[in-house]
């Protein structure tokens, strides 16, 4: 068996996302903030956390509702680690109203929502458009020690503007954070190395059955 080089720590976000039947709110029926796909390398550990994540307050939101939303990761575990945060933003083909103008913007694929990454701390990745979303990911610019955590990636998340009947009563939208955790090595690899490395030793274990 390998020896993984690699947590993949919590996921973590806004679930259940759904819009009401005039299409001018979203119900947000409930917050994601569990462990799971945990994978343990010696003594690597961690925690994702939203402190300020209000689940009541978020069951009813609103086209350019602001909601507070503050992603950290924390290392519980007994050696220094690379932190990655993986944002999972839902896309869709709709018209929204620009902020400034009031103005209707043309139809579009849009993120559905909106978010400003903490750049001081956390450098981003890479950007991608998957099925339906897109995908966002962060390295922590610094090492973090046991007992650290990291200062949140970004510390609020906003929905877009939409337009009423813009958004299918049917369907659900979430938004998804997953922080991965790696084992600080001292080979001298820039974070983005280290993060791809990570994924291809992730999709080798995945294909041999390992974890």
């Amino acid at each position: 068996m390998k020896r993984k080089k690699y947590l993949l720590a919590v996921g973590a976000g806004i679930a259940g996302i759904m819009v009401s039947a005039g299409g001018t709110a979203a119900y947000l029926s409930k917050s994601v903030n569990e462990a799971r796909n945990v994978f343990t390398a010696g003594s690597v550990n961690a925690q994702l956390t939203e402190a300020h994540w209000d689940a009541v307050l978020a069951g009813k939101t609103y086209p350019g509702q602001v909601l507070k939303k503050d992603p950290a990761v924390e290392n519980t575990g007994e050696n220094d680690a690379n932190v990655f945060l993986e944002v999972n933003i839902p896309m869709q083909s709709i018209s929204i109203l620009d902020q400034n103008t009031g103005k209707k913007l043309l139809k579009e694929n849009r993120e559905l929502f909106r978010f400003q990454a903490d750049d001081s701390k956390w450098t981003l990745l890479s950007k991608e458009q998957t099925q339906g979303n897109r995908k966002y990911v962060y390295g922590y610019k610094a090492v973090l020690k046991p007992g650290e955590t990291t200062v949140p990636l970004f510390q609020e998340i906003a929905m877009v503007p939409y337009l009423e009947g813009e958004l299918d009563t049917s369907k659900s939208y979430d938004v998804s954070v997953v922080a991965s955790v790696i084992q600080k090595q001292d080979d001298g690899k820039a974070m983005k190395e280290v993060y791809q490395e990570y994924i291809k030793q992730y999709e080798n274990d995945q294909r041999e059955g390992i974890g």
